[in-house]
């Protein structure tokens, strides 16, 4: 990441970031489909990235902290009141301490934390054209909840910005949607169940490239990815680490579905750290899963690379 200038190496200079440490797992209220557990700890992710060494490479940055209720502590019949109220909350947080010139970035946690940081950039810009939405994930997370099989918000969370969702609580808290023209997806995506809702609606409207395609294709997919993050002004970047093949980031909600490998991903981070406008967040990084240092040092690598 240094270069060279009149034979001295030089340290790229970095942006104004302003952390959000997101402690989450309010979207895990039944077990992951295949899992048998609720992903206990990943409610840790921040702590466990956003170290002090870390951090020295950002004298000037700033740091925020939101909590989201555990779920088993949320009265069943209240649970959509108590998690559109914390949405908002921290929505709330994040643009009411973000600076001009910073660039906003949250570390969770579960899914939901995404949610609120993509809600913080529409309330800020207005203006939702404007936007570009990236997403690398091996899960679509466009469940509405009537079809929904977990019944987990970290699978729905992105469906209210793409279409009507079926939570009045929720769907409210939307009211400027982005088109299916203004998504990117990278990832094998992997549907609950066969031919389900989610996997048709997310097939007929987000471009989705896959690792076959990319290793196939790589220049025509490299320059599709090019024009589409010039195409925006503002880019939000959602980044789940388990598009990761799980030899390469094993601590994770679902590690056995991801399969890409950190230069095939890092090709496509050096091209969105190309706009100056992002906002980003990191999510399902689990500090108390096996593979945890190694998922942790992967999740700083990108960060050091979208934010230099």
């Amino acid at each position: 990441m240094s270069r060279k200038t009149g034979g001295i190496m030089a340290v790229p200079a970095m942006r104004q970031v302003h952390f959000y440490k997101a402690h989450s797992r309010i979207g895990l209220t039944n077990a992951p489909i295949r899992q048998t557990d609720l992903n206990t700890g990943v409610e840790e992710g921040a702590e466990a990235v956003l170290t002090e060494s870390f951090l020295s490479a950002f004298p000037e940055h700033e740091l925020n902290e939101f909590s989201f209720s555990d779920p088993e502590k949320i009265d069943k019949d209240q649970y959509w009141k108590v998690l559109a109220k914390e949405l908002s909350d921290f929505k709330n947080l994040i643009n009411s301490t973000l600076k001009q010139d910073q660039t906003q970035l949250v570390i969770g946690g579960d899914n939901t934390v995404t949610f609120s940081s993509l809600s913080a950039l529409i309330e800020r810009v207005g203006r939702t054209e404007e936007i570009g939405y990236i997403q690398f994930d091996s899960h679509g997370e466009m469940h509405r909840y009537g079809t929904s099989l977990s019944k987990n918000f970290h699978g729905m969370y992105m469906r209210p910005f793409f279409d009507t969702f079926d939570i009045p609580e929720i769907e409210q808290l939307v009211s400027k949607k982005l088109k299916s023209s203004q998504a990117f997806a990278i990832g094998d995506i992997t549907f609950d169940g066969e031919k389900s809702e989610e996997e048709e609606f997310f097939k007929q409207n987000i471009r989705d490239v896959t690792r076959e395609e990319f290793l196939n294709n790589r220049i025509s997919v490299r320059k599709e990815f090019e024009g589409f993050c010039k195409s925006f002004k503002y880019l939000h970047i959602n980044f789940d680490v388990d598009v990761f093949d799980r030899a390469v980031a094993g601590a994770t909600g679902i590690p056995e579905d991801g399969k890409w490998l950190t230069d095939e991903v890092m090709d496509l981070i050096k091209i969105i750290a190309q706009n100056p406008n992002l906002s980003i967040d990191i999510s399902e990084l689990n500090p108390k899963r096996p593979g945890a240092e190694q998922t942790i040092i992967l999740a700083q690598k990108l960060l050091t690379e979208l934010l230099a």
